[in-house]
């Protein structure tokens, strides 16, 4: 006997396969667009943008999916730790490359921008066009209800 796929992880991996293809997209046309603008600078502002925005939308993405069946708190212990973690790592690049002139700061702020304004979109958009019930279709009513 098979069990349908939970509702959280269909819609998760939704938000992985969407998430891959908007940074595929901002991967060639940020990099296009920054190097037309800026040259040399402008590309590498636009790997340096799609790198970090990868690092942080697909490390989301990924921990949501591995704990979509896990309980609640779970869940949400794996998305704060993960979400910590991913901060530090943006602040220590964020560090290294401030003074650094080999890319262009414009270039990687737009990337970035339109990775999280993307990334909003995506998650919006499979958050409202999914089916995930608010209530546990298969536990049962009477184990709730005292004296029952």
């Amino acid at each position: 006997m098979t069990t349908a796929p939970s509702p959280l992880r269909a819609m998760f991996t939704v938000v992985l396969r969407r998430m891959a293809l908007l940074l595929a997209v901002l991967a060639v046309g940020g990099c296009l667009v920054g190097y037309l603008a800026a040259g040399s600078q402008g590309l590498w502002g636009g790997v340096l943008g799609t790198g970090l925005a990868a690092f942080f939308l697909l490390t989301t993405s990924v921990v949501m999916l591995a704990t979509a069946d896990k309980p609640l708190h779970v869940a949400s212990a794996a998305l704060v730790g993960s979400w910590l973690a991913k901060v530090v790592v943006v602040f220590v690049v964020l560090l290294i490359v401030r003074d650094l002139d080999f890319y262009d700061p414009l270039v990687f702020f737009v990337t970035l921008a339109l990775a999280i304004l993307g990334s909003l979109a995506i998650e919006m958009s499979a958050a409202l066009q999914s089916r995930v019930p608010h209530v546990d279709p298969g536990a049962r009513a009477d184990e709730d209800v005292p004296g029952a």
